[in-house]
């Protein structure tokens, strides 16, 4: 196998994608660019793998650790899963029972819910994605890799982080909270695609906007933040570029020299 001689990791919500969920001409010809260069492109999301096939299809992406760290594929192969403890999974589908909320529960392949509402529907239009069928025992009969409390109500994270110290909880919209097992993040899934394939003399860039690409890029050899970002993000970054709709992706990487 010929190493790489880079592994570039991109958020899609506000940083590869635009506001349309789409991702711009320009984009594309970059990452086929940073490809020739000998680069390979990650798509690094808490989305799962079904709902980033549109980005796999318009793009030369074949590699992507999905589920927020929980599950990853290189070059079209999966290499690594983690699977949410079905103990944690009960108590939290009860808790959210008890306070009226919706979960969404993630397998490899699918996404079930565990009933309609309008915060559903608000949520997956929010990402421009269909609201999942229900299934309220998933949980119970499959592997679920990630989770997503589906609310608007934001004094419910705290009691959330609070009665679940086992459990990561990342608000990424106004909609949804992800969730997924404590020590897990995108970080967390490069350290293990590099081990796993044995990349450690490899350099890794990571692009992100928002609270769960922190990690990610903390941890990176080169981070870069979009302009439209966090603070927090920004701050932390190597470099930051433009906005998601302003040509910031290839900015990033002319910056690093991956493309010319």
């Amino acid at each position: 196998m010929v190493l790489p001689k880079a592994l570039v990791f991109f958020d899609l919500d506000g940083t590869l994608l635009n506001n349309k969920s789409e991702v711009d001409q320009e984009v594309i010809v970059a990452l086929e660019k940073l490809k020739e260069n000998g680069g390979v492109p990650f798509i690094a999301t808490g989305r799962s793998p079904i709902e980033i096939q549109h980005v796999l299809d318009a793009t030369p992406i074949e590699s992507f650790i999905t589920l927020n760290g929980q599950y990853i594929m290189y070059e079209g192969k999966e290499i690594y899963r983690s699977q949410m403890p079905q103990e944690l999974l009960i108590r939290l589908k009860k808790t959210a029972d008890k306070l009226g909320l919706a979960i969404s529960f993630y397998t490899s392949d699918k996404i079930r819910v565990t009933n309609a509402s309008k915060e559903v529907d608000s949520a997956y239009n929010f990402i421009h994605a269909k609201t999942p069928p229900i299934d309220a025992e998933i949980h119970l009969n499959e592997e679920v890799l990630m989770s997503l409390i589906l609310t608007t109500d934001t004094s419910v994270d705290a009691q959330l982080r609070e009665e679940f110290p086992e459990l990561s909880f990342y608000r990424n919209t106004p909609y949804s909270i992800d969730v997924i097992t404590k020590g897990n993040s995108k970080a967390t899934g490069i350290q293990a695609l590099v081990k796993l394939m044995q990349f450690d003399k490899i350099p890794t860039y990571a692009f992100g906007d928002g609270p769960n690409d922190l990690e990610m890029l903390t941890h990176a050899d080169y981070s870069v933040a979009m302009e439209n970002g966090i603070d927090a993000l920004k701050k932390a970054a190597d470099y930051v570029t433009s906005s998601h709709i302003e040509g910031g992706i290839v900015e990033g990487l002319e910056f690093y020299d991956l493309i010319k």
